[in-house]
Order: structure tokens, then sequence, then C-alpha cells
């Protein structure tokens, strides 16, 4: 910008003050408009934006409230201003700095100096103007690719009408992680991670930590394998002094329960929504991932069973240790209370959110904020995962695949220690949709597989009793004796044998599974008429009941150490 460009406002009382200033500025090839009071001042500084304005120190209290003033109207946009004043003491001086003042020249003064100091002032001006715009320019960037950032991250979420999720970051990008999956057996995942710190360095696990969960969701691990993962993923990719605190939450729908897992975050509540009352709190009982390579000792999910009524709080630590003017945290209690009162009227984010603005008082917030409000209704679930109808009503010419020239077999054998560390479905799933493609049509054969394995595993390989899981301390019962019996296994053995042929729609898939076990009793499940008047409650054969009405045929040989299962698809 020419020095003809720049335009300086002067204020100053005195007119034999104010005409030399002006002449001095206009010697230099400045613009000059001219003011002899701080409201014309205000007003001409409004009209024509200068790049400078001179102010003349005069009674001191009226010409710094203009200076204050100005400095208001000029926004974001820096305006340098210069105070000339005769002799000020220390206490004078800060208040002239206090109300705005960039420099302050005392009279009597050097032509030369007066002259320095504007030139150096518009210096300043340039400097700040192409600061500013640089940083507007990466502020916008930052939006844009947050933008995109979030919308990568999130896409794929489901169940968002049932599952609220709130987040509110402290800076553009957050290092909290809200994520959402539907497993191919129709169970939902719920996550919700927060990384070391805030602001783009905190988001830089973001995006892995999505791909690994959404990926392994969709192949059908479980959601101690997806944790192990996820630990290997980001011990790999974060620096050292960066981590995950992480809970997870899988509401089975079949089962009526919730897998809970808190690694390194504030505990989960579970409460009855139609009382209010908290009914459990879930603490950490892991570190946080990535720390080290491996998951520490043997991590086990807190088994939560589920009623209609329930809902499960999940939110991160930028909530509880949001701080009001005196300093005080708003507390679990806090988040609690609004929590329940939030039950009462229907809207539990909401009345959380209000009532922690309430309580911060319109203070910036110190960290990211997340909540996750999980509706336990299994029944809003159901549409969601297995499709509707019974596939074994499709019209076939035959029950047996015969071989042609569009055929194909796959088979698998899993024995010793590999029955407890390996879980074959997603790896069967995976080469299914290798040779087939993908499909929605893989869910339902995602449910029949794993249920047929964990029959032949459970009942077949370690003789466990379905039975024990009729109570809620049952299921606990049920896992503990699992985990002894699969340490114990020795030589036992789970054969896989699939053979598929195509058809004109799609194909026709025979699954056999044989174990080593002693077989168990399958019968009253599979005989017309009999598995009806069992009741919905036992959750004894509910496997088979299921896989029964998903394929086109079921049946069992010998003691049931051999079960075949055919299964229609379509395109």
């Amino acid at each position: 910008m020419s020095s003809n460009d720049r335009h300086v406002l002067i204020i100053d009382a005195d007119n034999e003050h104010l005409e030399r200033l002006a002449a001095i500025i206009g010697d230099e090839g400045f613009k000059v408009t001219k003011s002899n009071n701080g409201m014309e001042g205000m007003v001409k500084f409004y009209q024509n934006r200068p790049d400078l304005v001179v102010i003349d120190y005069g009674d001191g209290t009226s010409r710094l409230e203009t200076c204050r003033q100005i400095k208001a109207l000029a926004s974001e946009t820096f305006v340098p201003i210069i105070i000339v004043a005769p002799y000020l003491n220390d206490e004078q001086i800060s208040r002239c700095i206090e109300a705005g003042s960039d420099d302050i020249i005392f009279r009597p003064f050097s032509m030369a100096i007066f002259r320095s100091k504007i030139h150096s002032m518009f210096r300043i001006g340039e400097i700040y103007s192409k600061l500013y715009t640089l940083t507007a320019a990466r502020q916008n960037d930052e939006e844009l690719a947050e933008a995109l950032f979030s919308q990568v991250v999130e896409k794929g979420n489901v169940a968002e009408d049932n599952i609220k999720i709130f987040k509110r970051s402290a800076e553009t990008f957050s290092g909290d992680v809200q994520l959402t999956a539907l497993c191919p057996n129709g169970d939902i995942n719920v996550l919700l991670g927060d990384f070391t710190g805030h602001g783009l360095s905190s988001a830089i696990g973001a995006i892995p930590l999505s791909d690994t969960f959404r990926a392994m969701t969709d192949k059908g691990y479980s959601s101690l394998e997806i944790i192990k993962q996820i630990n290997r993923k980001m011990h790999q990719l974060l620096p050292t002094h960066m981590f995950l605190a992480m809970q997870m939450v899988t509401l089975s729908v079949t089962e009526g329960i919730a897998y809970v897992w808190n690694a390194g975050m504030e505990d989960i509540f579970h409460f009855d929504a139609s009382t209010g009352a908290l009914k459990e709190r879930i603490c950490s009982f892991h570190p946080p991932l990535g720390i080290t390579a491996n998951l520490i000792g043997d991590m086990k999910p807190k088994l939560v069973t589920l009623s209609p009524n329930d809902r499960i709080i999940m939110y991160s630590d930028g909530i509880v240790e949001a701080r009001n003017s005196v300093g005080e945290f708003f507390g679990e209690e806090r988040l609690i209370s609004a929590s329940q009162l939030g039950f009462a009227h229907g809207d539990v984010q909401r009345h959380i959110i209000a009532a922690l603005e309430v309580f911060c008082e319109d203070l910036q917030q110190d960290d990211d904020i997340s909540l996750v409000d999980i509706n336990c209704d299994i029944s809003l679930y159901h549409d969601l995962g297995l499709a509707k109808g019974s596939e074994r009503d499709l019209p076939i010419e035959d029950t047996l695949i015969t071989q042609s020239s569009d055929f194909w077999t796959w088979q698998m054998a899993i024995s010793g220690e590999k029955l407890a560390s390996l879980n074959p479905i997603p790896l069967i799933i995976n080469q299914l949709q290798e040779i087939e493609g993908p499909g929605e049509h893989w869910y339902n054969l995602f449910t029949v597989l794993t249920e047929l394995y964990v029959n032949a595993l459970d009942h077949g390989v370690l003789n466990l009793n379905s039975e024990l899981k009729n109570s809620p301390e049952g299921f606990a019962s049920y896992f503990d004796e699992k985990e002894v019996r699969l340490a114990q296994v020795g030589d036992g053995y789970i054969k896989i044998q699939l053979q598929h042929q195509s058809t004109p729609s799609g194909g026709l898939l025979s699954i056999t599974l044989i174990d080593s076990g002693s077989g168990f009793e399958f019968t009253p499940w599979i005989e017309p008429g009999q598995a009806d008047n069992l009741g919905d409650n036992e959750f004894s054969g509910r496997g088979i009941k299921l896989v029964s009405g998903l394929c086109q045929s079921l049946s069992y040989k010998g003691n049931g150490s051999v079960v075949n299962a055919m299964y229609r698809w379509d395109r």
C-alpha cells in the first residue's frame, strides 16, 4: 500500500496542535481527517475507516474512553492508535495501554521521531493484516477439514434415533470420537473414545480407529477382538505420549444383555429411566489403549442384563471436569441429577447440556465434551439386523447340492488351543464376500454360522449347559466356566465344511460342522411342534430355533456332534 492510500485520523481539541499534526502527517503523503472531539472522531472513524488514529491526551478520561470505543469499532481489524501527551506518570501510562493505545509520544517531541513512529505503526499494521489473513485462511481450512474429517469418521453410524450422541469440541478438531455400527447378527456396537488432549493433534487417531472399528464389526468379530486390534493399532500409530481412553457397549439383541467395556474413562451409568434410579456404575477396569502392544491381564466385559426401560449413559471427562467461575467441577452428582430430570421430561441430552451451560456461565470450555445416551429397549433394534421372514419357504428343487461347473467347496479344522483364540466366522464371511460379493443377505448367514459354531463349541466340545444362562448371575458363571474348560480343551476339535452351488438368483450353501464332543440333546428344538412349547424366555435351544427359521433345512446326526444346514440366499 502506497503512502497516498494510507489514511490517518487525528483527534485533538486544540486547533493549533491539530493543524500542526495534520501538516506533518500530510507532508509524509498520507490522507488526513481531522476532528476536534471524541464523539465526532468516532463518527469519522466509522465513516472513513482510517489506517491509523492519533489522539491528543487532553483531559485524559474522555480521550481514553474514545480510545476504547475506536478499538471496539475496529473489531478484529488492527488499527493502531498513538496517544500524544505531556509527561505522564506510571499509572496514567498504564491506563493508556489498557484503553488500547499502541504507542505514546510525549510533548515536546522531535519531528523525526514522530514520523518514525507513524511509519512504524503502519509496518506493524501490515504485519497484523497479513497474519490475520493467514489465520483466517487457516481457520477456514481447518473448518473444512474438520467437516470432511467428521463425515469420514462418523459416516455409517446407525440407530441414531435410539442412540443419541452430543459432541462439542474445545477447538476446531475434537479428540473425542463417537461411533456406532451394526454387527452381522443384528447386535449394535457403540464406542466412545477420548484421545489425549484436544485439537488437531489429538484427532490424528480417529480415522484409523473408525476404520478398524467398522471393518471388524462388519466382519462379525467379537467386541474383545475389536478392542485388541484397536489397542494394537493405537500402539503402532500414536506417539508415546498419546493414548486412547475408550468405552464400548455391545447391545446383544438376541440375548437381551449388554457387554460393557471401560478402558480409562469415567464411570458408565446404567439407569432405570422409568424411575430414574441409578442401577449400577461400570468403572474403568483397564488402562487406556495404545500404551502397550497387548491388553493387560485377563480383560473381561461387564455383563449388564437389560430391561426395556433401561438407559446407558456414556460421557467424556470434559463434562464432569467443566468448571464454573469459582473453579468448581460440574461433577458426577450434577450429571446424575440432570440425567434423572431428563428421563422425567423425555429429553436427557437437552437437560444435561442445559445444566452444564448454566453451571459454567458461558465460560470457554477447557476440554472436548461428548455424551452418548443409549436406549436399551432391544426391540427397537430388531429391524436393523435380521431380515424379516424366513428363507425356509423359498422353493428349491433339491435339498442336496449336486456339483456343476458353478460349484465350490471350502473347509477348515480348528483344534486345541486355537479353539480358545480363533473365531472362524469372520474368516468365513470374508471368504464368502470375496467369492460371491458383499450384500445384506450375509447378515442372516452370519447368525446361522455363529449359532452352529457356538453350539458345537459350547455344547459339543466343552459340554456346557445353556440352562446356566437363565439368570443374570448365570451368564457370568456360564462364561467363567467356558474359559476354564477352554483352557483344558486338550485334543478337542471342530471341522467346518461349506459347499456352494449357484442359482439363477443367488446361491445354495450347505454348511456342515463336526465336533469332537459326546453330543447333546437337540431333538426338542428340531422336532415339529415341540420347540413351540418350550417358551420364549428359555435360553436353552434358542440358537437352534433361530437357525431352523433362517435355513432351508437343519439336521443333526447321531448324538448331535454332526450338524448340516442348507441356506438359500438371493441377491
